[in-house]
């Protein structure tokens, strides 16, 4: 089992997650102080989606309040998109309504309608890498095997909720990468004959073999393997087949994930090959 950090690792950790943090809610605490002093703050709520890399600051706003310009600026970093739409009507407004500057994006006020309500998205890369590792414990374990199964227990939590609490509302992590190693590799090399696995050994050997008396040596036992292999599916063909099985979909078919994950692809790893 893994043990819980403690003293320093306790407090470098904290002092990670909580810089990650402050850096995440900077940019939304920016542009919920611009928009208040003119309209009404309804709902913020920031959403970090963890494989991307990308954060979405979402404010719902009332269009009722005090004297405000015909635009409204935010100085405050390019943003990888920005949407503006009404949340009565259900339709955008004027399609030049925000657009994006060099340094940040602004919304053209003309096109609001009084007391009308609105539903701000706006998504920003997230620079800090590590944040994530430094909030939640992410724990795998591989348990003894069942008949023709083999199990695997996964545990992630939190490891300080306290500091997802901003000042300009809750922050929600979204997809939390989660990788599990299954052992697959033996198995498939159960099933694969020995006469194609010597065919295809050889043949590595003969592309990386320069020299030219090594090189025709390796050509002829080849073309031997390839004789005691006997007719049938050609390398090309069976390498598809074994290529094909870790398509993400077709992998799928041989798992069961359960309870709070859920699947999303797969990679070969190293001893595949």
């Amino acid at each position: 089992m893994p043990l819980e950090p403690t003293g320093i690792a306790i407090g470098k950790g904290l002092s990670v997650a909580e810089k990650g943090v402050e850096e995440i809610a900077k940019v939304a605490t920016k542009i919920h102080d611009v928009l208040r002093g003119s309209y009404k703050i309804l709902n913020q709520e920031i959403t970090v989606l963890c494989p991307e890399q990308i954060e979405t600051v979402s404010i719902a706003f009332e269009a009722s309040g005090g004297v405000i310009g015909q635009k409204i600026r935010f100085p405050f970093g390019k943003p990888l998109r920005a949407r503006l739409r009404p949340l009565r009507s259900g339709e955008n407004i004027a399609d030049n309504a925000l657009v994006t500057t060099r340094d940040g994006f602004e919304i053209d006020t003309r096109g609001m309608a009084a007391s009308d309500l609105f539903l701000l998205d706006v998504e920003y890369e997230i620079k800090t890498a590590d944040f994530v590792d430094a909030l939640v414990q992410r724990n795998v374990a591989r348990e003894v095997p069942k008949d023709k199964e083999r199990e695997y227990w996964m545990h992630a939590e939190l490891k300080h909720p306290k500091v997802l609490k901003t000042r300009v509302g809750k922050l929600d992590l979204r997809d939390l990468p989660f990788d599990v190693d299954v052992a697959v590799s033996s198995d498939i090399k159960m099933v694969i004959p020995q006469t194609f696995k010597r065919e295809i050994e050889i043949g590595a050997q003969v592309l990386a073999e320069r020299e030219p008396h090594r090189k025709a040596l390796l050509a002829r036992a080849h073309a031997a393997a390839m004789r005691s292999r006997g007719t049938g599916r050609d390398v090309a063909a069976m390498l598809g087949d074994l290529q094909e099985l870790f398509i993400p979909s077709t992998f799928s078919r041989f798992l069961d994930v359960r309870r709070d994950f859920r699947y999303s692809e797969c990679m070969r790893g190293i001893s595949f090959y």
